[in-house]
């Protein structure tokens, strides 16, 4: 009996749809907290997790509450366009565009999203946001606008499918806390795995 008389007896004999519309669950109610219960929620779960949380007004305002967060910064890595230009140099900061090398101390992303129920958040790869910034640096800044701070998981993957549909970046990292890990010795040692520490600018 060939492979193919195999899987046809199979389809015939089955009574689902060859290609089933996949199932749709909602998150429970008390996930769903949008606008600023979301962002509190985000906020608390992230900062237990060891996370630094700076909240800012606007673009303008995130390089010196940098400056003022980590003073021993006088160089950021980051590669977004969004980030080019702002005041910098008012700071103090120099940005240096284009990959992270073993030699950056600190690094700037942009999430995709952040989930409250967690204080996950989501960085979707690029050119403009590599995933080795969130890697190779001691220090991590992740910028995440307040309109996609979102409930639930099912939300963040929402405006995941929403923004590539078909076309999905190489990697997409769920990032709660800076790098930590219990396996020495039964010991927490930060920074195994990637940065000491998570800075979270809410904007």
């Amino acid at each position: 009996m060939t492979r193919d008389t195999i899987l046809s007896r199979i389809r015939a004999a089955t009574t689902l749809p060859a290609n089933p519309a996949p199932a749709h669950h909602r998150a429970r109610a008390r996930l769903v907290t949008p606008g600023d219960e979301a962002i509190a929620r985000f906020r608390a779960n992230a900062e237990v997790k060891g996370a630094t949380i700076i909240e800012i007004e606007n673009l303008t305002a995130l390089p010196a509450a940098l400056a003022r967060t980590i003073p021993d910064a006088r160089t950021i890595r980051m590669n977004d366009p969004v980030f080019r230009e702002m005041p910098w140099s008012d700071a103090g900061v120099t940005p240096l565009f284009g990959a992270a090398t073993p030699d950056d101390t600190v690094a700037l992303s942009r999430a995709l999203a952040a989930v409250a129920e967690t204080g996950t958040l989501v960085l979707a790869s690029s050119a403009e946001n590599p995933p080795s910034f969130a890697f190779l640096p001691e220090v991590h800044i992740v910028l995440i606008s307040r309109s996609e701070i979102v409930g639930a998981f099912e939300d963040a993957l929402g405006i995941l499918h929403h923004r590539f549909r078909t076309n999905f970046p190489r990697s997409v990292n769920f990032i709660s806390g800076a790098s930590r890990t219990g396996d020495i010795g039964g010991r927490i040692v930060h920074g195994a795995h990637g940065p000491r520490r998570l800075i979270v600018a809410i904007c």
